[in-house]
């Protein structure tokens, strides 16, 4: 097994499985993550062994969205997480389109939580099973932000735009079984045999020829990559301006401080 930040590898005859690794907040997004995906990646491209990628979450969450520490009013250093925060904006989030690229097929193995960001992070898979434990949210508008991580394009992509602005808007939360129906995850399983129904999957795909599989993967991406690229600047965009709303200050101290959802000013 190697030890990245907030990561771990792990790689078993030709699967490699990526553990989002900060159990104590589940899993949420950091800057170490962020950067370290891309790293994880470039190393199983690399590694002519490996066949299939599994993503899945330490503990009992796939992964919470962006780490609420970095966000304004959301720690205790003031201006210094203010500007790391925006700073990662700017750049886009180094991981956002990391899976999409990766010439090899990636599953993710969803259990518990699957929130804002890390709901991007799933639908960047090729596939997705759910443990029926599993929930979903888009929840970015709630804290006077906009979705990011190119959820903007890869939701909509997985749901139809009608239900995708219906989530996105009232950031309402939805089962494993409701992501069944909507054609965003392919199966659901019991929480105990995900990881065994990911791995079985991931065994079949790994059997067949990995040059067709490749290819294949290209080609279906390929289509997508300049709505993706334009949905990520986009986004950056809109998130740096409403990172510095009132709002959006005074949604993530509620959201710290486990207060009831502020009074929205539109400022």
């Amino acid at each position: 097994m190697m030890a990245y930040e907030g990561l771990l590898l792990e790689k078993n005859g030709g699967i490699a499985t990526i553990i989002l690794n900060v159990p104590e907040k589940l899993n949420a997004i950091s800057r170490a993550i962020s950067a370290n995906l891309p790293l994880v990646a470039d190393e199983l491209a690399k590694d002519d062994d490996i066949r299939v990628v599994i993503v899945t979450g330490a503990g009992r969450g796939f992964c919470s969205g962006a780490d609420v520490s970095m966000m304004p009013g959301g720690g205790d250093a003031g201006t210094t997480q203010i500007s790391r925060y925006q700073r990662l904006q700017v750049t886009g989030w180094p991981h956002a389109d990391v899976f999409p690229h990766l010439d090899k097929p990636v599953i993710a193995a969803i259990n518990g939580p699957c929130v804002g960001g890390g709901l991007s992070l799933a639908l960047s898979c090729d596939i997705r099973i759910a443990a029926d434990n599993a929930f979903f949210a888009v929840a970015q508008v709630s804290r006077a932000l906009v979705p990011d991580f190119g959820l903007t394009y890869y939701f909509p992509m997985a749901v139809g735009l009608s239900k995708a602005m219906e989530l996105m808007y009232t950031a309402e939360r939805f089962s494993a079984d409701d992501a069944k129906e909507l054609g965003m995850v392919s199966q659901v399983v019991p929480a105990d045999n995900l990881m065994t129904a990911a791995n079985e999957l991931a065994g079949k795909i790994a059997l067949q020829p990995p040059v067709s599989v490749s290819l294949t993967k290209r080609m279906v991406w390929r289509s997508m990559f300049d709505g993706l690229d334009r949905q990520l600047d986009l986004e950056t965009w809109g998130t740096r301006i409403a990172s510095q709303t009132e709002d959006h200050r005074e949604s993530v101290r509620a959201f710290v401080n486990k207060e009831p959802m502020p009074e929205y000013k539109g400022r």
